[in-house]
Formats: C-alpha cells, structure tokens, sequence
C-alpha cells in the first residue's frame, strides 16, 4: 500500500515538472491580430426594437458594435474564414442582441426546423455571458438562421444542455448570409447588484462546411484551462434593477394506466387520476431566489435510452432533465459525483434556495421524498434498491469564487429515512488556475452513515474485511473519499494527473458513486499537430492526435485491483469526420480470481457530410471478464454501436439508434450474452411551437418493446401542452418470441409560467 503511494507521488511530481519545462509553441501571427480581453460600451437602446430578424430598426441606430471575429477552432487565435459582426443595446428590462453573418455561399447555410435545443449541428450564433465576471460559469443563448433557440449554462467541467431560459429570437436568411435578434429579459439571467455592471462576454458563430469553424469576438484558446477567463467586457450597462418578481408554474396532468394482472391475458385498466401541481419561484432581486413546489410533477415526457446491462455489476447513469433542478445545477458538479438530483425520485414538496452575489453562491435544496431509491457502492458492484420507503433529503452547497479562476467550496447533504436512519456526507473542494496553462482541482469529503432497520431480501454481501454487510440492520459507519487533478493543455501537449481514494465505508445519500475501496492513480498524455496541407491526401487531414494513459487501482488493504494502459490515436478530416482508435491492455483481479494480458481494440468515428445526414460508429472486440457469472471468466467479446441523424425533408428528423454485446467463451465454444438494443425516434416539427415525436425501442436482451408517441405545443421552454402515451410489450414465455402488452400509459398535461 505504503509502496504504491510513494510510486503515486514520486510520478505526480515527476510529470509536474514535465508540466513546467514544457514550452508551448506561439503560432505567427503575421497579418492578422486577435482580439484579447477586448472592451465595449454599451448604451441604452435609441428606440423601438421589433424582434423579427432585421435589424432595421431605430433602436439599433446607437447599438455598440462588435466585429474583427477571431477563429478559435480548429485553430485558436487565426483569421475567420468569414465575417461576423455583433450589435448590443438594453433598456430597464432586456439585453438585445443582433448579429450579422456574411456568407460567401448563402445556399450551404444549415438551417433545420427542429425542436428547440437540437440545432447543435446547424449554423449559429449568439451570446456568451459571465454575468459575474469570476471565471466559473457563463449563460451560453444562441438561435440558428431560422430562430429556433439553443442555450446551455457552462462550468468548468461541464456544459448543460438541459438548462433553459425565457427569451425571443427570430432569424432570416439573406443574399449575403443570415442575421438574427435576440430579446433576453434580465429576469432570465442572474447577475450581481450593482449600479454599474461589467459583464464578461464574448459573442460566439458556429460555421459548418467541411470543417466546423467556432469564430468568436474575444479570442479564446481552449488550451487554456479558463475559457471564461479569456472573455471581453461589456461596459456603459447602468440602472438595472428588478424587482422582486413572482412566477408561478401551475399545472396539471391527467393519466390513466393499464396493467397486466396475474391470470388474466389482456390490461386491465386502472382509474383516471388527475394531479394538480404548484411551483413558485420569487426572485430578490437579481441574485436570490426562492423555489417552492407541492405536488410537484418531476416525471419526464421523454424515456431514457436503454442502456447495455448485460456484463455491468454497476449502477447506469442517467441525465437529469427535470426543470425544478436546472437553476444552481453547476454549484453541485464537483469531482466527486456526491449529488445526483435523479435520487429524489418522487417528492410530495420541494425547496430551493439560490442566493448569489460577487463572490459567493449558496444553493439548498430540501425535499421530502414519497418513494426513495438507494445505491449501496461496495468494492466490485453497486446494489441498486428502488425503494426504501419515504425520506428527507437536505443539500447545501456553498461556493466563493476568489477570481481568476480559483474556486473554494463547501457541501453538506443529509438524508433521513423513515426507518430510523440518517445518512451525511460533509467536504470541501477547490480548483485554481496556477498559471496560464497549469490548473489544480480537489476534494475531500466525509460521510456519517446509520443504516435504516428494514427488511429486503438478498442483502447478504459484506464490506471492510467483513465488519459490516450491504443489509439494512442499523449499523453506523463513517468513511472518506478524496480526488485531485493536476492538468496542463496547451495547443500540441496535454497532459493530466489524477489521483484519488474512496473506503470502503463511504457513502453519498443523495450522490452517484457505483464503487469503493479504492486507491487509484491515472495519467494522460497527448500530443496533437494540425494540418494545414492543401494539397495531395495531406489536405484531407485537418488534425493528427496521438495519446498515451494509464490507470493504476488497488484496495484500500494494498491489494492490486487493476493496471490498464491505452494509447490512442486520433484524425480529424475534412467533411467534419473524426476517426478515433485505441487499443486497452489491462491486467484486473476481479471476485477474487486475477485475469491477466486482457485487451481489446476499439474504433470509433463520427461524420457529418451533409446538412441532412450526420452518424457515428463503434466497433470494439477483443477479451474481456464475463462479470456477471457467480464465478467469473475470460471471455471474448464484440461490441457494437450506430447513430444517425437524417433529415430528408424539412421539419423531419429520424434518429435511429443500434447497440449489441456478445460474450463467447475463450474457445469459443459457447455464448455467454449475446443481445442488441434498437431504438428510433422520430420527430416532424410542424412550427417552431407544434411537434410530433414517436420513440420504438426494442430490448433484445429482456425481449421488451416501447412505442412512446408524443404530441407537443410549447410556448417557451415552461409553458406548454403535452398530450401522449406508454405501451410496453414483453415476452412472458422463455420459450416464446411472442410480445404481449404488459403496460399502458395515456396523459396530457398541461403547465403555464405565469411571471408577475
């Protein structure tokens, strides 16, 4: 144990000092000059603007305007392939934004009718907006060439596209390219205040041909750990102040069920139930809010996607999509995932609290939750318990940003359970920018577990050397966790060291960790040249990566658990296509039994030649553990994937999906798993309001069928109409392929933000 935390340590330093003597190469810049941290002085508005997508209007006649657009990918800090220019004005309740997009070849604009939010593969445009100028986070609001709105709130390590705001936008295609507007209420955003405001921002173009160019008005190089840190500043913003202002999100959902009962062959129809729902949400300002909800509907009008199960012993992970919990979402991503909001699974009441300012942010969350799940993580699997009654969960995060990117937090998360137990998680965790290129991140956390004393069956599982069991009996126990990372990107070298450690004891009641007992350490090194050859095959290359890492993983007892190395290499091609392959090496002692040279080949690859087509691929076999055997063994396995996006007619837009996973013996002799998941959706937008989506999917592995049809009217992302239906199909005969209805679903729901 004590040897392999030296080796830890004497490698961490070892590769810090690579971190510090490595020179990044500076790109000439002859001709062209990017703009760096750039400054603009906004003024009120001159008149009246009309959100239509031309930017005529007298209210522009005094807007502040933004050009001289630097590329910041493929290549950060190179002259845009074309011209962009940005307009910026406000009055006491909104930001306008326009901007205008030259196009040499108006016709190669991408511009789909879809659904809000889907437009990622588009053109399109926009504002990105540090309100707080600290360099943690950033509103990213954007619209495509036909208006529809695609906005996301980015952090340091994640980008969340669930995130939605109320604003207007409307776009044209002209001669000469496309232009659009935007309206963003002020209530939308959040923001310090202040008398005088000084936004952090950059205005962003995405700009698809045979190579997706990002052009932005601040020039930002993402090797740099702080792309936020790189932004512009908008000055001359004066005077805001709202109000306090009330929304309220009543709705209401009506839903019958049908059911399958023990000898009867057909459903069986359940009663009609009407829930009524109510959300408040009162706004302090600009920098505290208050959220309340009864009764509240956190189902989601959208199935997850069926993930492989077959040769997991761990939880899957699914997305959060639930509006109630996208406010305050990036105060709660840490390195270690300690709150994962899917815990609170069906709340009679819930309460958010956000309060920000400057520097500091505090989010609480509080719900009493009707049916709570539980993940009980031990050393090679996660017992999953879907229900264990009603709880209490309480969750404060509080975070003080010192600026320039170094960040100090804190969480606390308790959860009490109806059966007498109490379980706690309570640490700190920061991340600093030490340099420019150099960048720091850790936590430490500690939890406090008293297991409830509640029967289930088949909880016999012991942990730590066999002092406690999985089974609910009322035993107390404490454990700790910790996680840190040191990285460096830079435009040709990247290199990252990871290093952490979970007891067996540890225990997050509201979070998302599958496994402990572990002590782990992992490093990452890439290098990457760009190509900029026009001629010959070279000029079908746009990028050549090549990565080396490794994974090392022992016990808390010093027992090694598993090494892995993977060296990979990656080419990006003209067509906006990506080839990635790797090849993992890896020795695993797994339930006791020690596999050694185990190893599979992997490729994977995404295009996107067309504005109507766009797929990707994966391909990988190899040996693998067959886990899911009492008594685990070598085995060879081929994994399979497909997706695709086609759009053959506009408003129109097929996605069909392919997943498939076999095991075979080492001799091949026999199959151990052998299985595929298809899933299609299907979704004509008749208008930007009105939409139509069906989802078919079919689990080869369970032999069950989906049919989800759904028809939408929403007004904006929180007002809107739902009417739709479930109807699930099995096989209840191992001997049978025939499907028979084992469960139906019809609802409509119906929710209306009211803002006061």
């Amino acid at each position: 144990m004590y040897r392999s935390l030296l080796r830890g340590v004497l490698l961490a330093a070892f590769y810090s000092l690579l971190l510090l003597l490595h020179v990044q190469p500076i790109t000439a810049q002859t001709e062209f000059r990017p703009q760096i941290k750039p400054s603009l002085a906004v003024s009120r508005r001159a008149g009246e603007i009309t959100i239509d997508g031309d930017v005529s209007d007298p209210g522009w006649a005094n807007a502040a305007i933004a050009t001289d657009f630097t590329q910041s990918f493929p290549l950060p800090n190179m002259k845009p392939p074309v011209s962009t220019r940005a307009l910026i004005t406000y009055d006491d309740d909104n930001l306008y934004i326009a901007m205008i997009a030259d196009d040499p070849d108006p016709s190669s604009i991408r511009a789909s009718r879809t659904v809000r939010d889907n437009g990622g593969d588009n053109d399109f445009m926009g504002i990105i907006l540090d309100t707080y100028g600290d360099g943690t986070r950033a509103f990213e609001i954007y619209c495509n060439p036909l208006g529809i709105q695609e906005d996301l709130f980015w952090t340091q390590n994640n980008e969340d596209g669930s995130y939605d705001i109320v604003y207007q936008s409307e776009a044209k295609i002209t001669a000469t390219g496309w232009q659009m507007e935007m309206k963003i209420p002020f209530r939308s955003l959040r923001f310090p205040d202040l008398s005088q405001q000084h936004f952090h921002a950059t205005f962003w173009r995405s700009y698809p041909r045979e190579k997706t160019y990002k052009m932005s008005w601040a020039a930002i190089n993402f090797q740099v750990p702080c792309p936020f840190c790189q932004f512009g500043t908008l000055t001359g913003i004066e005077n805001i102040h709202p109000s306090g202002s009330l929304e309220l999100l009543p709705s209401i959902v009506g839903s019958q069920q049908a059911l399958r009962h023990d000898g009867v062959a057909s459903l069986v129809n359940e009663k009609v139930e009407v829930n009524p729902s109510f959300g408040a949400r009162y706004a302090l300002g600009t920098a505290t809010a208050l959220e309340a909800s009864i009764n509240p509907d956190f189902s989601q009008v959208e199935s997850d996607a069926a993930q492989i199960s077959a040769n997991t012993t761990l939880a899957l992970f699914y997305p959060e999509r639930r509006p109630f919990f996208q406010d305050g979402a990036d105060l709660f991503n840490t390195n270690i995932f300690a709150v994962y909001t899917r815990s609170i699974n069906s709340p009679i009441v819930a309460a958010k609290a956000i309060i920000r300012n400057e520097a500091t942010s505090i989010s609480y969350i509080g719900a009493v939750d009707e049916h709570s799940p539980m993940l009980i993580p031990l050393t090679e699997n996660t017992v999953v318990l879907p229900d264990v009654g009603r709880s209490l969960s309480n969750i404060l995060r509080v975070q003080h940003s010192f600026g320039d990117n170094r960040v100090l937090g804190m969480l606390a998360n308790v959860r009490n359970y109806e059966h007498g137990g109490i379980s706690g998680v309570f640490g700190f965790d920061g991340h600093a920018q030490l340099v420019e290129n150099i960048e720091v991140s850790g936590q430490v956390l500690y939890s406090d577990t008293k297991e409830q004393s509640l029967t289930i069956a088949g909880l016999d599982t012991s942990f730590d050397h066999g002092k406690f069991s999985d089974a609910l009996d009322g035993e107390r126990y404490n454990g700790f966790a910790q996680s840190y990372t040191i990285q460096r990107f830079t435009p040709t070298l990247d290199i990252q060291l990871n290093a952490g450690n979970m007891s067996p004891t540890f225990r997050t009641p509201n979070g998302f960790v599958t496994t402990t007992d572990v002590v782990y350490f992992s490093d990452f090194f890439g290098y990457k040249w760009y190509v900029q050859e026009d001629h010959g095959l070279m000029r079908l290359l746009s990028e050549f990566d090549i990565s080396f890492s490794t994974n090392s993983q022992f016990e808390y007892n010093g027992a090694r658990k598993l090494f892995a190395i993977k060296p990979e290499i990656d080419l990006g091609f003209i067509g906006q296509s990506n080839l990635h392959l790797y090849y993992r090496l890896w020795s695993e002692r797994f339930h006791s039994v020690q596999f050694n040279r185990l190893g599979f080949f992997d490729v994977y690859g995404d295009t996107r030649p067309a504005e109507w087509l766009s797929f990707s691929w994966d391909v990988s076999s190899g040996t693998n553990i067959a886990r899911f055997l009492d008594i685990p063994v070598l085995a060879r396995t081929l994994d399979l994937s497909f997706s695709a996006k086609i759009k053959p007619v506009a408003g129109l837009t097929i996605e069909p999906n392919y997943a498939y996973e076999q095991l075979r013996s080492e001799d091949g002799s026999s199959t151990l798993v052998s299985g595929a998941i298809y899933r299609a959706k299907v979704t004509y937008q008749f208008s930007r309001e009105f939409s139509a989506r069906t989802i078919v999917q079919y689990d080869g592995f369970g032999r069950a069928l989906e049919i989800d049809p759904l028809l939408t009217y929403q007004l904006n992302p929180f007002s809107s109409i739902y009417l739709g239906s479930s109807h699930d199909y099995r096989s209840f005969d191992p001997n049978m392929t025939t499907l028979q209805p084992s469960e139906r679903h019809f609802f409509a729901k119906i929710q209306y933000l009211i803002q006061g």
